[in-house]
């Protein structure tokens, strides 16, 4: 099926499902927009007036907010093209979020406060500048070719790099939809003209670029919008292309068979081990751990080291499913691929890093066949390559043209607390709303006092055997000890009850003990060491039918007190030496609901969200702290009763106790965990999830949440939407811009790396 035919089929089935605004609603919000914001409105406004008309993103109002984050049944800016990602500095100038000063700057380097004064001088700069390419755009009247160059040079000489950003270049479609297309990132552009086949006039021009679209969408008969819209949904959200070498350095063995055969690809560098390992680390702290490795198992120059480590961090963490790779044995092309699955680690395998791959067998040379030549992994940047990387895939039959010392320190925070009230009442409740780390807390409290008790060393320092000893090793059960609290637990699992068991073929009832004994009998048997007994939501069982008669000896004062239990007629007392230590999910149960003489015998450490530990995590200018301390006070504000108890946890974000900062599993929390969470807590009640979690994320009419948000490659558009409920959050002062532009230089230094063949 040609192009025209696919995306003709695309658009057909979409105006069935009534996926796009019809042509007549389009042009009511072009001309709300038009009367709000255009050329003529922006003159006759003057001095704060207008600064804050354009550039403040606090006020709901503004051309910013509008252009960025209107998504209500006024005005979908979503529909139009998104300019989500990047710092407020994207638009050179914005309102702080903490104390209402103007920060200016095109970077972080150059970010500086601004005067009131010097900040209405900037918007009346930025507003000529806009006003005088509508000017130039609104002299164009017609689609050739050499029109669209003039216009882009025009635009450079008259605008210089203001023209080109992707909000200035979003405004202009919303006042000529007509000659503007509305991808507003020229990377998108690039990426779906090489989907069509087509070579881009001049790849770093987005005004001639318009001009391929517009000619595009004329030629099947589509308005821009319903045409850019098919486009995407036709051949998905922008992916990238790969080159991966399949052959040992020395070039004699070749592992092109295995992955084909198996479905992977996969690179060398055994000895660095499991590289998933890092998934908690950002992309700068991976590469630098990485470059430990390399030069402690790999020793070479810095520059190789560095250039490997490029390599490596590039095929492990930047190569993402859907994106395109293609296996090559120098200059010759294997097979191309569709990345299908995250990274995997295969012991045994010389090559043991690995992606799954769907791979299409083909062999022959690409254009221009030196593109990563020297590389491991490489991706792809030259047009021409990537043309004939698409032609492959849409014709695949056809070939391609030719410290144990360290002295102890008193705990403190969270685990000093626990500590402290353990010494004091021998046992804790942690209680607090879902995420907020009580597991997380109990355990690694335990094992770190248990670990100080037993070998005068933090658990950290410990060594495999001694890990063992207070884990437990499957022979011997350990000194943290862990159970689980249900409806249907009971004292004969806990304490100890009739159980039955087969022997000899005859079923037979014997007396068996339950945990919380066995574990105290071990105890007296070892009085010099500390048990602790973790119990995981210790309220969703019916604790006064659990514990029975322990609800008296577990009292500090009264441990070593016999009592007679009920059942096997013994005496049984519990010693000094054993903790009890719950948890308890507040948003299944209210503390207040517990027994009162429940209550009396435990401590209680409330846990709520720590929005410190997110303070300075900015994950693709979503500052992370400041967004979930927004999302809770709008779960209070519309939830209810007991709201306070249902607020999203820190924890949610957090691995192996440190925040998450990759941004693919940030999307994964917020879709998987938090959504269907927030689902819950309002009853499908739609019009309330929509106020919590933002318009974006949710269809009202069709009362479903919008999925496609979180599709691979909606990078921008999602920021945007979890961004729209509270847009001033990006012009906080926590946000780091730099953080975008080490990426950028990281890529663009990537891309320069050098390996293997």
């Amino acid at each position: 099926m040609n192009f025209q035919d696919k995306i003709f089929e695309t658009y057909q089935k979409m105006l069935g499902e009534n996926r796009f605004l019809q042509e007549d609603e389009l042009n009511e919000s072009y001309a709300l927009f038009k009367s709000n914001f255009g050329p003529e409105k922006l003159m006759s406004l003057d001095g704060e007036l207008l600064l804050e008309t354009m550039f403040n993103h606090g006020n709901r109002g503004s051309l910013v907010y509008w252009l960025e984050f209107k998504n209500d049944d006024e005005f979908r800016t979503g529909r139009f093209g998104g300019i989500g990602g990047g710092s407020a500095l994207k638009f050179g100038i914005y309102k702080r979020k903490e104390d209402g000063k103007w920060i200016t700057g095109r970077s972080a380097k150059d970010m500086r406060q601004i005067e009131l004064p010097e900040a209405i001088s900037i918007a009346r700069e930025k507003r000529a500048l806009l006003v005088r390419g509508a000017e130039i755009i609104a002299a164009i009247d017609d689609y050739n070719n050499d029109t669209y160059l003039k216009l882009q040079d025009d635009i450079d000489r008259e605008l210089d790099y203001f023209g080109n950003l992707g909000w200035v270049h979003k405004y202009y479609h919303m006042l000529y939809p007509e000659k503007i297309d509305d991808y507003h990132s020229i990377d998108w552009q690039v990426f779906y003209l090489i989907k069509m086949q087509e070579k881009p006039i001049k790849s770093d021009g987005r005004y001639v670029l318009d001009g391929q679209y517009m000619r595009a969408a004329k030629k099947v008969n589509m308005i821009i919008n319903h045409f850019t819209a098919a486009l995407a949904q036709c051949y998905g959200l922008p992916h990238n292309y790969w080159r991966v070498g399949t052959t040992t350095t020395d070039g004699k063995h070749s592992y092109w068979p295995e992955m084909y055969q198996n479905g992977y690809v996969s690179v060398g560098w055994p000895d660095l081990g499991d590289l998933s390992q890092m998934d908690g680390l950002s992309h700068l702290e991976a590469k630098e751990q990485i470059k430990r490795l390399l030069a402690e198992k790999y020793p070479n120059t810095p520059q190789s080291i560095g250039r490997q480590a490029n390599q490596v961090i590039m095929f492990y963490k930047r190569i993402k499913p859907n994106d395109v790779v293609v296996a090559a044995e120098g200059r010759q092309v294997l097979g191309i691929g569709r990345v299908a699955g995250g990274y995997e680690h295969k012991d045994g395998l010389p090559f043991p890093h690995c992606l799954s791959v769907q791979w299409t067998d083909c062999k022959g040379k690409l254009p221009n066949p030196n593109e990563g030549l020297m590389t491991t992994v490489n991706q792809y940047k030259d047009i021409d390559n990537l043309i004939a990387i698409e032609k492959m895939l849409s014709s695949p039959d056809s070939d391609l043209p030719d410290d144990s010392q360290r002295q102890l320190k008193s705990l403190t925070g969270v685990m000093g607390k626990i500590e402290g009230i353990l010494n004091r009442k021998k046992q804790v409740i942690l209680y607090g709303p879902p995420g907020t780390g009580k597991t997380y807390w109990a355990e690694k409290a335990c094992l770190e006092l248990a670990s100080r008790k037993a070998f005068k060393k933090a658990f950290a320092d410990t060594n495999e055997s001694e890990k063992s000893y207070l884990l437990g090793d499957g022979k011997a059960k350990g000194l943290a000890r862990f159970c689980c609290f249900h409806p249907s637990y009971g004292y004969e699992d806990f304490v100890e009850g009739i159980k039955p068991s087969v022997i000899n073929g005859q079923a037979v009832f014997s007396l068996k003990d339950g945990i919380f004994k066995e574990l105290c009998d071990d105890a007296k048997q070892n009085p010099g060491q500390n048990y602790y007994l973790i119990i995981d939501e210790i309220n969703r069982g019916d604790i006064s039918r659990v514990l029975g008669e322990l609800i008296t000896l577990i009292e500090k004062e009264r441990r070593g007190m016999e009592m007679i239990l009920p059942l096997s007629g013994e005496l049984f007392s519990i010693p000094e030496n054993v903790y009890l230590v719950g948890t308890m999910n507040t948003a299944d149960r209210s503390i207040a609901l517990l027994d009162v003489a429940l209550r009396r015998r435990f401590g209680f450490i409330e846990l709520m969200p720590d929005y410190s530990l997110l303070s300075s995590i900015t994950v693709e200018n979503l500052p992370l702290g400041l967004w979930l301390s927004e999302l809770n006070k709008r779960i209070v504000e519309h939830v209810g009763r007991d709201a306070r108890n249902l607020q999203i946890g820190h924890s949610l974000f957090m691995e192996k106790g440190a925040p998450i900062k990759n941004f693919d599993k940030l999307c994964k929390v917020i879709e998987e965990d938090i959504i269907p969470l927030i689902e819950e807590y309002c009853y499908g009640d739609y019009i309330t999830i929509s106020k919590i979690i933002g318009s974006s994320f949710v269809d009202t009419a069709k009362q479903e949440i919008n999925h496609e948000l979180f599709e691979t490659g909606n990078k921008p558009d999602l920021i945007s939407a979890l961004l729209e409920p509270k847009p001033e959050i990006a012009t906080s002062s926590s946000v780091n811009p730099d953080d975008n532009e080490e990426e950028q230089e990281l890529e663009n230094e990537e891309a320069n790396g050098e390996q293997q063949v």
